[in-house]
């Protein structure tokens, strides 16, 4: 766990200044702190400007004040009566277990600040006030511990920056551990100041309003349906115009009102321009007095889109220094990150307060060097970076059974160190990943040939962190089945690939893969548990047979052995999706059945015609659910949610869903797929209930502040923004994270629990399973651009 160093400038000492009238407080450890009880203060706030952007709480916001709770310890904030409280329900081992903080500010070298608070607990308490870095090495300009009674008291003190300027400091407050003298406790903070006398603060940010038109930002192809989305509470047809970038009327017509949209929480209509296919820049949609956001009609908008998409994955590799001219401009370069990464299995202790079972270490240590960072984290999970790795994989696939022609996504097109090797760079890009996962096979013992679920560091670090500058730890943590079924399904699909390109790494992805399958079946229930997300996300998975249906089909494509064949024909999945109801996605990290059946419909094999056309039917019935789930909304997106809320990384089930709508384009070569496919683009490039572009660098409020260590500006101007290309996980109705939280986002309409910020990981993370198929979609649709 984190250890905080000593202080590096003396403070003066922290003094009570005034106490303010207790009635109403209680001593009892199970009551909350009273709100009531804070009264107007009698201190001013100090001289100086404040680095706070939240000093009082009278509009019930908290912001950038948020919790954080480190298990064992639980807890929430809330404001309550105008005061920040903090309850702790659980206290955790350590005093920063359970803490509020404030970042977003600059402590200044040779500056001089001045602290001030008023405070008050349910119960007499200790509480750690500090003021440092928010990151390793956690150096204190200011740190006190003072005890916080049942009375409202105002506390105060000075002291100085360090030897630099940090612009990633924090001002925070340590309630946990043996600091907390009851639980359940409730601590409430108000008129809070950290004061610097040469700082001004800047002017408040211009809040834009978002139009009540809502278009596509990037654009429409011409010959493709074109729906926006008004929002309106008239009951009747409004007029609309298409103006020119002239401004001049170029087409006309009447709203549909949609009325009541339970996923944007709107009244709204939808304008139907699918008639007008004249090609141009700077459209604008006009609604009575509203206007939409400035638009394209073309038949390439999404030319450049699909490369910027993969480059994703060229600036998320591990191993590797990222550097001109693949980079795209020097601000994204960086030093190899973990080089080289080489780990043995977390100490038993460590994996037993996981709940991995006992036994399950290792005493070997391996090189895994290479593959995709994951997230926003620096770690590398297989069966996230299994689905990963078959979707750019199936990209080429499809583009190769269905098309005919790879040459979009061939030699020399993404610009990356491999290119000009002969070998399209697709596949070079995706043999990153897939030299990983063959390396996280386990290489001797009774489990020789399962494969390890995850290596990452054994704690969090803090944004603002460049791979190279890790501090941490790194562990690989234990086998599971389902990333030995991962690497059993993509590594048949890299030997059936690579068979005519490198037949050596062919057979080395083919040998992995059967001595996984047998591993797998010899321990078919080997889960990864929830082992507690601290350093890493836990990937845990209960149900496997979905991915040994993945893993038999894939095996059988490739061998045409009648073992695969038996094995996925008797799978229950082989029937029945397990989304097939049109509710989420058929496939993601988790469910990998779908992508079974992508495979089986997609890629020429010994499977028998008949079974073949009934692979594709099921993904047209899938394909066909979604449409009438698009229809049914007011932003017409193909995803209907189980449950009427949007789930973590709710943008990927959109794009997934615009998948298999592409194929079922293939298929039948039904424009209406292909106009639902572009319609789930549409929502994400700004036709939603945001009035946001959730890709970074295109629209005209695209993504900025995607949480990311090292695309960090947001929290540290010594790092860049993130590159164009970036897809957003989006809306999230379970706003996990205490950044959204704080800002008032509990009980947002489903489309609308989204914040743009770094901090809001639960919302605005950013993944390889995300921008995995958003690319595949977007190199799908600049194909049919002229269709």
């Amino acid at each position: 766990m984190r250890k905080l160093r000593p202080s590096i400038h003396r403070t003066s000492l922290l003094v009570v200044l005034a106490a303010v009238a207790a009635a109403g407080c209680t001593k009892s450890s199970s009551a909350p702190a009273s709100p009531a009880a804070a009264g107007p203060g009698s201190v001013p706030p100090p001289p100086g400007g404040n680095l706070l952007k939240a000093s009082t709480f009278e509009d019930g916001r908290s912001l950038p004040w948020m919790a954080s709770f480190t298990a064992p310890a639980t807890g929430e904030a809330s404001v309550k009566d105008g005061a920040y409280c903090l309850r702790v329900d659980n206290k955790g081992t350590n005093r920063w277990d359970a803490q509020t903080r404030h970042r977003e500010m600059v402590i200044q070298s040779g500056h001089t600040y001045t602290v001030q608070f008023r405070a008050w607990a349910s119960v007499e308490t200790k509480v750690y006030p500090k003021i440092g870095m928010a990151g390793p090495p956690y150096a204190e300009y200011f740190g006190r511990l003072i005890t916080v009674t049942t009375t409202p008291q105002v506390y105060q003190a000075q002291f100085g920056g360090g030897k630099e300027d940090d612009p990633t400091a924090e001002f925070a407050f340590h309630v946990g551990g043996s600091l907390a003298k009851a639980e359940p406790i409730e601590v409430c903070f108000d008129d809070l100041y950290l004061t610097d006398t040469q700082f001004t603060p800047p002017p408040p940010e211009e809040v834009v309003p978002v139009p009540n038109v809502r278009v596509n930002q990037v654009g429409y192809q011409p010959k493709r349906h074109k729906l926006a989305t008004v929002v309106s509470d008239s009951g009747s047809p409004l007029k609309w115009q298409l103006l020119g970038s002239d401004g001049s009327e170029v087409a006309s017509g009447e709203t549909k009102v949609v009325g009541d949209d339970k996923f944007s929480g709107e009244k709204v209509h939808q304008v139907d321009f699918s008639d007008f296919t004249t090609k141009g820049d700077g459209f604008v949609l006009k609604v009575g007095d509203d206007k939409s956001d400035p638009f394209d009609i073309r038949p390439d908008i999404y030319a450049q889109l699909k490369y910027d998409a993969l480059n994703y994955f060229y600036q998320n590799r591990s191993g590797i220094a990222i550097e001109m001219p693949y980079a795209k401009d020097e601000k994204w370069t960086r030093a190899a990150g973990h080089l080289p990464d080489k780990a043995t299995c977390a100490p038993a202790p460590t994996l037993k307060k996981g709940g991995w079972p006992d036994g399950s270490g290792c005493s070997y240590e391996l090189d895994v060097t290479g593959g995709w960072y994951d997230a926003g984290d620096q770690g590398k999970y297989v069966v996230n970076g299994g689905i990963s790795v078959w979707t750019m994989l199936n990209q080429y696939e499809r583009a190769k059974a269905m098309q005919g022609d790879v040459k979009a996504i061939g030699d020399k097109k993404l610009n990356i160190p491999e290119s000009g090797n002969g070998v399209p760079d697709i596949l070079d890009e995706a043999r990153w990943q897939m030299e990983f996962l063959l390396r996280m096979q386990a290489p001797e013992g009774d489990k020789a040939g399962m494969v390890h679920h995850k290596m990452h560091d054994d704690h969090w670090t803090a944004l603002g962190l460049a791979p190279a500058d890790d501090p941490e730890t790194r562990y690989l943590r234990p086998v599971s089945t389902a990333a030995t079924l991962n690497l059993a399904a993509t590594g048949a699909q890299c030997a059936r690939i690579w068979k005519s390109i490198d037949g050596k790494f062919a057979k080395r992805c083919q040998d992995a893969a059967e001595k996984a399958w047998k591993a797998a079946s010899k321990f078919p229930d080997l889960i990864a548990p929830n082992d507690g997300q601290d350093g890493g996300g836990p990937y845990d998975d209960d149900y496997l047979q979905d991915e040994f249906y993945w893993a038999a089909s894939e095996l059988y494509v490739t061998t045409g052995k009648a073992e695969y064949y038996g094995a996925l024909s008797k799978n229950p999945h082989n029937t029945k999706l397990i989304n097939a109801d049109g509710k989420e996605s058929i496939m993601t990290w988790k469910e990998t059945d779908g992508a079974a059946a992508i495979t089986l419909a997609v890629v020429p094999s010994k499977l028998p015609k008949a079974e073949v056309e009934a692979q594709r039917a099921r993904l047209v019935s899938v394909a066909d659910k979604y449409l009438a789930a698009a229809e049914g909304e007011g932003y017409a997106v193909p995803f209907a949610p189980k449950g009427g809320e949007y789930p973590w990384g709710s943008n990927s089930f959109v794009v997934n869903n615009a998948m298999v709508l592409a194929l079922a384009y293939d298929f039948t070569k039904d424009d209406k797929y292909l106009d639902g496919a572009a319609q789930a683009m549409d929502y994400l490039l700004g036709r939603n209930a945001m009035g946001k572009s959730y890709v970074t660098g295109y629209g005209e409020r695209p993504l900025k502040n995607p949480h990311h260590r090292f695309w960090a500006h947001q929290a540290n101007d010594k790092f860049p923004t993130a590159p164009p290309g970036v897809v957003s996980g989006g809306p999230n109705s379970g706003l996990q994270d205490p950044y959204v939280k704080a800002a008032g986002l509990p009980g947002c309409a489903p489309q609308k629990c989204f914040l743009d910020h770094i901090e809001a990981w639960s919302t605005n993370e950013i993944t390889i399973n995300w921008n995995a198929p958003f690319a595949w979609v977007a190199a799908f649709l600049d194909e049919h651009g002229s269709k």
